[in-house]
């Protein structure tokens, strides 16, 4: 087959592929922007639906023979009508989280969803106390907070998006959820149209492309196919391919130009290759910016471990999932506040956090950042139990230690898994003066090491000589001590 017919091909291959892409991208965005939106109102209208509910009277169904009751058909009767308020709305329902389990509590009233006057199975209310199984994620946050499916969900009564939130009693307290579902038809139909429209744009897209492919074969093929085939070796990681750099027309300037960039590349490819298995993004860049020696020298730096009061209390009373979710809002915040006043995070430790300001970026004042991280951490702990509204029994309460000092950073493990870590007499200081908060009922203690960096102006409160547990070690802490009531 002739270079020519072979670039032809190429061109008409890459322009299907683009605009297939292109295509793609513009409908999963559309898909999204769809899902987000619907995500929204199921979530807005649980929101309100669940203030209709009297949850004191919700609380006192437990058993089946209640479904006779006055109470009970009340409150059928306001699932029926939340589920009829938009004809796109299919069913809603109650339920309760018991022994880990999702409970049915009171059920829409029957409906002939099919249109053939006989009541089926799955158009018949759920009988009270009737267990759920296979919960979504999203639906077991909704006994906390409200939520919604973030994709369509199948069970036995179909597919369908659904919304949910948390139903409370007169003391203000979670005892159930109010789930609506929503038909998945409308989504269904909206992206078919999407569908066609990037179809009919990609047949006009593969017509161009036949058009230019045929003239650019016929007119310069030689050295675009040199090239597409080195850029096809670099994408599989092969750099060594050098194109030819004669003449002084655009193609030889691209050729001049691909072969810096695969220089480059080649160098950045073996430093990242080397230096991803043990660092974070950030210190990866700070020493491929800075060339800085590895293999394990001496820093002084300063500590912050922040550890979760009563985690084995959370652990016990949530179910995974949830107990996995509500970990992962608390880290994101504790992350990002360590980021934001120039701290790296090290590692985490079960519920622990482990950061290190001054390196490997070197940081101005880091004892002040680090002082200043250490508090809105954990005031942002306290408010989030506030934004999930976190039953007494489920409050976050963290704790922060602090200590200046000299640790040793390096690379920690095997040739064949590294960790880039800190390890050193700072950091065991500032775990035990952390552990130390729990005996003194406070919530930042920091060592004597750290005030003597740090200098004036710290606000904290110093109670004397320490000793640390764990450690043949006594200090001064200084502690920041509780607002009094």
């Amino acid at each position: 087959m002739r270079l020519s017919v072979k670039l032809f091909f190429g061109i008409l291959l890459i322009a299907f592929m683009a605009s297939g892409a292109t295509g793609s991208y513009f409908y999963f965005q559309a898909k999204n922007a769809l899902l987000d939106s619907i995500r929204q109102q199921l979530k807005a209208t649980a929101k309100m639906a669940s203030m209709l509910v009297d949850g004191d009277v919700l609380q006192q169904l437990t058993h089946p023979s209640q479904m006779t009751s006055p109470e009970y058909f009340a409150i059928q009767d306001l699932m029926g009508a939340i589920a009829q308020s938009n004809e796109e709305y299919l069913y809603a329902y109650t339920m309760r989280l018991e022994n880990g389990q999702v409970r049915f509590i009171v059920d829409s009233p029957a409906h002939d969803d099919d249109g053939d006057g006989v009541f089926s199975d799955d158009e018949l209310p759920e009988p009270l106390g009737a267990l759920y199984p296979d919960p979504p994620e999203e639906l077991i946050h909704g006994f906390v907070r409200p939520s919604s499916d973030q994709h369509p969900h199948h069970d036995q009564w179909g597919t369908t998006m659904s919304g949910y939130a948390p139903i409370l009693n007169g003391s203000g307290q979670p005892i159930g959820l109010i789930g609506i579902d929503m038909s998945i038809d409308r989504v269904e139909s909206k992206l078919a149209s999407i569908r066609r429209a990037g179809l009919v744009s990609l047949g006009i897209a593969l017509l161009v492309a036949v058009l230019m492919g045929w003239y650019f074969s016929r007119r310069i093929f030689q050295p675009l196919v040199a090239m597409q085939h080195a850029l096809a070796r670099v994408g599989e990681g092969d750099y060594s391919i050098q194109l030819d750099e004669s003449g002084r027309d655009e193609i030889a300037a691209s050729a001049k130009t691909y072969n810096a960039m695969a220089r480059e590349l080649q160098e950045k490819a073996l430093m990242k290759a080397s230096l991803g298995k043990v660092l974070n993004t950030r210190a990866m860049q700070h020493l491929l910016a800075n060339r800085l020696k590895l293999g394990g020298e001496i820093y002084p730096v300063t500590v912050l471990v922040c550890d979760l009061r009563g985690f084995s209390r959370l652990s016990q009373k949530l179910p995974p999932k949830l107990l996995v979710g509500l970990l992962n809002d608390y880290f994101t915040v504790m992350v990002e506040i360590i980021q934001k006043h120039g701290g790296m995070v090290d590692k985490f430790v079960g519920d622990m956090v482990l950061a290190v300001f001054g390196h490997p970026v070197p940081l101005e004042e880091e004892q002040q950042a680090a002082l200043k991280a250490a508090r809105e951490m954990i005031a942002r702990c306290d408010a989030l139990n506030q934004e999930l509204h976190l039953g007494h029994d489920l409050l976050l309460e963290n704790s922060v230690g602090l200590d200046s000092g000299t640790v040793l950073a390096g690379n920690i493990g095997s040739p064949e898994r590294m960790e880039y870590t800190v390890i050193g007499h700072a950091v065991n200081v500032a775990a035990r003066v952390e552990r130390l908060t729990r005996v003194l009922d406070v919530r930042l203690a920091v060592s004597t090491d750290f005030i003597a960096a740090h200098g004036d102006g710290h606000n904290l409160t110093n109670i004397g000589p320490r000793s640390l547990p764990g450690m043949d070690l006594t200090m001064e802490v200084y502690v920041e001590e509780k607002e009094k009531k």
